[in-house]
């Protein structure tokens, strides 16, 4: 059995609660992910909320179709963006990635990420909020 080490790099380059600014207002909050404190800055919320996925993607993604999908390969990179919706679900998600079964093992993987305790905000309203990753599995 090959032995995978799994790596994840993400860039949320679309962390912003508005489609034309970057980084999240005073007026806005960050979404809340199971295991962070709603008490918290936004700033810790991100941070917290970003470990949390990425933790809840490594233990759920099945290493082992990288390695039957691209045998000669030592890494691959994939792209996932997604929304969190305005009830907190995860909806939209779609994978870019140089193998088919990849980006299908990203997106069910995506899919089954819990339900956000609070949504994000803006103005006190709950609003979409997009997600992009930028993925490497090394292996």
């Amino acid at each position: 059995m090959k032995y995978s080490v799994f790596t994840i790099l993400l860039f949320f380059t679309s962390i912003s609660l508005s489609q034309d600014t970057i980084s999240v207002d005073s007026q806005s909050t960050y979404p809340v992910y199971r295991g962070c404190d709603k008490d918290m800055t936004n700033e810790e919320l991100k941070r917290c909320s970003k470990k949390k996925i990425m933790n809840f993607i490594k233990m759920s993604f099945d290493t082992g179709i990288a390695d039957v999908a691209l045998p000669l390969e030592k890494s691959t990179q994939f792209r996932l963006d997604f929304i969190i919706n305005k009830k907190g679900k995860v909806e939209q998600v779609n994978a870019k990635a140089n193998h088919r079964a990849i980006a299908i093992e990203a997106i069910r993987v995506t899919k089954r990420l819990p339900k956000f305790k609070k949504p994000g905000t803006k103005n006190g309203e709950a609003v979409d909020t997009p997600f992009s990753m930028l993925m490497t599995i090394y292996f």
